[in-house]
């Protein structure tokens, strides 16, 4: 079972990495290429699987998973009604272990991110910043 799902996790990353690389781009006037990365287009591409099209935690693989993953539209809710922007970017850049996302069944994004954006004039943090500003947009109220 432990290999079936390291293959499967190893899968969605390959998908996630030709998904994330469709990414709208122009170029400026100096000829930097800026790219335009969506909140929402890159929840879908890493995030959906297991957490769902909905944030509520029931994607397709979560049956595969020793734990069910967590519904991420109560983070506000479960946090006193605030959204905790810092906590949630170092979650998912995985700066800082965490049992609920750092275990070997959830797969941390700063590190793939950070390989995607090598000599492009987009980054690790704009990626985590935009994920997160879509993870606080789809919360509860």
């Amino acid at each position: 079972m432990r290999s079936r799902l390291g293959i499967t996790i190893a899968i969605l990353l390959l998908g996630a990495t030709a998904f994330a690389q469709q990414d709208s781009s122009t170029a400026t006037s100096t000829g930097t290429i800026v790219v335009r990365l969506s909140g929402k287009q890159l929840y879908a591409s890493y995030c959906a699987l297991c957490h769902g099209a909905d944030g509520k935690g029931g994607g397709p693989f979560s049956p595969q998973l020793k734990t069910w993953p967590p519904d991420l539209t109560t983070v506000s809710k479960k946090n006193g009604g605030a959204f905790p922007t810092l906590h949630i970017a170092e979650i998912i850049d995985g700066e800082f272990e965490s049992p609920s996302h750092g275990s070997q069944d959830m797969p941390i994004w700063g590190p793939i991110f950070r390989s995607m954006a090598h000599g492009r004039s987009d980054s690790a943090k704009r990626r985590i910043d935009n994920l997160v500003n879509y993870l606080e947009s789809i919360q509860q109220k």
